[in-house]
């Protein structure tokens, strides 16, 4: 089960070999399937955390050069963490020539809109699609999408451009496709946020 999920699992389970000899055989047999049962967890688990009296005992720690997931970053790290966003955000850009993608939240509806704007251009210099239909412009003559996706998460969106989109191989760049993955994340948190405050 834990092999398939990008997350980090916490199993709360109770130390019962600790105390008084089980009378039944039967609740002999559950302390005995509930230490095997631990021992497989505990063998597999990178952090092993036994709690007496509230006080944590550590029986199996991380490896000093793994990021234990249980520690909440420092003040300076989130800081050098925006400090380098800001700075990657100067950087220069080249728009791609085939197009590009915007994504925006629509809050009531409870989804993320992403739309593909195409950049290609027939031989009279219009803006126009795959087969060379001509795009028209909105008011702002910006050219109407020439695709639009709406997901719930940002894995379906990912799915929905990546995997079923016909065009995706030809229209997405490796660019794109990181841009892509970096803003549906955080419009995916930002959308269940909303959803949170909401309902609180």
């Amino acid at each position: 089960m834990i092999t398939q999920w990008n997350a980090t699992f916490i199993f709360v389970t109770n130390e019962i070999g600790s105390g008084l000899h089980a009378e039944t055989s039967a609740s002999r047999h559950f302390v005995d399937a509930q230490g095997w049962l631990n021992q497989h967890v505990s063998s597999n688990a990178n952090m092993v955390v036994h709690m007496v009296a509230g006080v944590p005992n550590i029986i199996k720690d991380f490896e000093q050069e793994r990021r234990n997931p249980l520690k909440a970053p420092t003040q300076q790290d989130l800081t050098e963490c925006a400090v380098l966003d800001k700075f990657l955000s100067t950087r220069g850009l080249t728009m791609d020539d085939k197009g590009y993608f915007m994504i925006k939240l629509d809050h009531e509806r409870g989804i993320i809109c992403t739309t593909y704007h195409s950049c290609i251009k027939n031989e009279k210099g219009e803006i126009c699609d795959t087969k060379g239909n001509k795009i028209s412009c909105s008011g702002n003559n910006r050219p109407q999408p020439m695709e639009t996706f709406e997901a719930r998460t940002a894995k379906e969106l990912t799915v929905m451009i990546f995997e079923r989109w016909e065009y995706a191989k030809d229209l997405v760049s490796v660019g794109h496709a990181a841009y892509i993955g970096r803003e549906a994340q955080k419009a995916e948190q930002c959308l269940f946020a909303g959803k949170f405050y909401q309902q609180d």
